[in-house]
């Protein structure tokens, strides 16, 4: 048995520890509802990390908060961060002075808080799922909450977990019975997934009328010669695919290098359009300008101002028409004339022929682009006849060669797995006689260690029955019988099953309180039973009156956790009671210390003065 001392609570606030000692075998918080009595119980599970244990206001107004504990004969500072609450919980070793970290949640390759601490109680960690026995199962056996007292027994566990809980604390199953427990569980689990593997192989080939193994082997044999026919098949026709693309590419280069000759000639057509434009024009300005000096040089036959006809009678060639007077330059002015004139006619015939020629060369220009033009259709033609009758139908061929391969790799693979059933099938059932015989083994020797430990059970539970009769008894000597179950520790009273529904209150409460007390008491008389003399009871006088039968059993509750903090072990180490209620019931005795609390001031010291609310 290890035992366990929490000497105080720690409180950091504002960069100072502050302490919240526990120097009595038994220590009562009371005081006024809502006077943080509660708050300092749950500091302790919550520093841990255990599910369900709550950082309530005031304590959360701490910068971190934790405990001092003795457990065996070591003393542990164990602190928690509440600013981050992901932070490592920090163990420090009271003598050697070092200092451990371990998460609040445990992971693969690390022990959580929790764990540590229950390592260092000496309590195994067994069993897996649900009913693992880990501190969080734990916690109802050594902390009574107020919320679960009155209304539910041992915090509400299931069967299967309180079982779990209360055999390893009775000491019955350690590592030894869970290891077989775990040989013959891992056994069984083998056994059972090779036997419906077998079963199921068995039914599938059942239900799809599925072959011989000689017929798989056959259809495997020949569906193989005929992949091999398909897959060479799909790789010639893919060659000439391939091939063909190459044509296909060549006709359609060709196409577009007709597509760049048609642009060329296109536009060679319009710059001679162009060129004759423009050769057009200068011969049409020829043209007007000889005009123009035909008009100059012939005499006017009308008078400029009455527009009558002109006299020339009388006149010589040097005489002006019109004015009738001589003019010596005249006939000089009329070569010169005559000579430009000469001049420009040969300019405006040799402008028509330019123009002429230049329309003769458009025209053949336009006739080179209609070629193009024939020659880019020709041979866009012949790349998509080409494309549609030849290299569509080869592409079709591909498609179907490459279904025919992949259907008959697909019926290859499927056939190959029916093989490999019935290699799997006749592995398994060659292997299911030695599983079999190994998990018969497993479970013989597990069932054997099991009835040992279910005596031991046995011979424990008539121990912890009879004490928590005595325990009953004291609060309510109407009680005669008490028996706890050794299946699931579930209690029996004066013959009838404990149920929670008809005595929820402080029944509940009673019997809560004296069954955690007969435990400790079995764990004086059997020292193997890892049990520590620690109790935590959050409200355990919920309920009592002023009734005589009310005193007389708050008396007997005092009485019988004041026996617990008192109580020694073999080795002379004294028990430790923690309680918070509003008021003691009965007489406390020297070795309890009393802490009395108020909404003012609260039960963590170190903080400011709370207000009262007004409503």
């Amino acid at each position: 048995m290890v035992t366990l001392n929490v000497e105080c609570e720690l409180f950091e606030v504002d960069g100072v520890v502050h302490e919240l000692r526990f120097g009595a075998p038994m220590t009562a918080l009371t005081g006024e509802t809502r006077s943080g009595k509660s708050t300092v119980l749950e500091v302790l599970g919550w520093t841990l990390g255990v599910d369900g244990a709550k950082l309530m206001s005031a304590a959360a107004a701490c910068s971190r908060v934790g405990f001092i504990a003795r457990i065996g004969g070591s003393r542990w500072r164990i602190t928690r961060s509440t600013v981050d609450r992901s932070q490592d919980v920090s163990f420090t070793h009271g003598t050697l002075g070092t200092e451990e970290h371990h998460p609040v949640k445990r992971s693969e390759a690390r022990r959580s808080a929790a764990d540590v601490f229950q390592d260092l109680l000496g309590i195994p960690r067994l069993g897996a799922g649900r009913t693992r026995v880990t501190l969080d199962l734990l916690m109802p056996w050594f902390y009574a909450r107020q919320r679960d007292l009155p209304n539910d027994y041992l915090g509400r566990q299931s069967n299967e977990q309180r079982s779990a809980v209360g055999r390893v604390l009775l000491g019955a199953d350690d590592e030894t019975v869970d290891a077989l427990r775990q040989e013959a569980a891992s056994r069984t689990k083998e056994w059972r997934s090779v036997s419906n593997r077998v079963k199921r192989i068995l039914r599938d080939r059942e239900e799809r009328e599925l072959p011989s193994v000689e017929d798989l082997q056959r259809r495997a044999a020949q569906w193989t010669a005929q992949h091999e026919k398909a897959s060479l098949r799909a790789r010639e026709a893919s060659a000439a695919l391939s091939r063909l693309h190459a044509e296909l590419a060549a006709l359609q280069k060709k196409a577009s290098v007709a597509e760049e000759a048609r642009g060329v000639a296109r536009a060679a057509a319009d710059e001679r359009e162009r060129t004759v434009q423009l050769l057009e024009a200068a011969a049409a300005e020829a043209r007007g300008r000889l005009a123009g000096l035909r008009e100059a040089a012939t005499d006017p036959s009308l008078c400029p101002k009455c527009v009558r006809p002109l006299d020339l009678t009388g006149l010589s060639e040097d005489d002006c028409p019109v004015c009738r007077r001589p003019d010596p330059e005249r006939l000089q002015r009329a070569e010169q004339l005559k000579r430009r004139m000469s001049q420009t006619q040969e300019a405006a015939e040799r402008a028509q022929e330019a123009a002429r020629r230049a329309s003769e060369a458009a025209d053949a220009a336009r006739g080179r682009a209609r070629d193009a033009d024939r020659a880019v259709v020709e041979a866009s033609a012949a790349a998509q006849v080409f494309a549609q009758d030849v290299v569509a139908p080869q592409q079709q061929a591909v498609v179907e060669a490459e279904a025919a391969v992949r259907e008959l790799a697909a019926r290859l693979e499927q056939n190959a797995e029916h093989l490999r059933e019935l290699a799997e099938l006749t592995e398994l059932r060659g292997r299911l006689p030695q599983l079999e015989k190994d998990k018969n083994a497993a479970e013989a020797a597990y069932a054997a260690a099991r009835n040992d430990t279910d005596l031991m059970v046995k011979q424990a539970t008539d121990r912890w029955s009879h004490h928590m009769l005595r325990r009953m008894q004291a609060c309510d000597p109407e009680i005669t019988t008490v028996s706890i179950d050794p299946a699931d520790f579930s209690v029996t009273i004066n013959g009838s099953a404990f149920d929670a529904r008809a005595v929820a209150g402080h029944g509940m409460t009673r019997t809560n309180v004296s069954v955690l007390l007969a435990l400790r008491d079995t764990a004086l008389e059997v020292p193997a039973m890892p049990v520590p003399q620690f109790l935590i009871v959050d409200g355990p006088f919920t309920g009592l009156g002023s009734s005589p039968e009310d005193q007389r059993t708050g008396a007997a509750l005092l009485d019988g956790l004041t026996d617990l903090a008192t109580s020694e072990d073999l080795s002379g180490v004294g028990g430790q009671v923690i309680i918070a209620c509003t008021e003691l019931h009965g007489t406390p005795g020297p070795a309890v210390r009393e802490i009395r609390t108020n909404f003012t001031d609260g039960a963590i010291p170190g903080l400011p003065p709370r207000q009262p609310t007004t409503k």
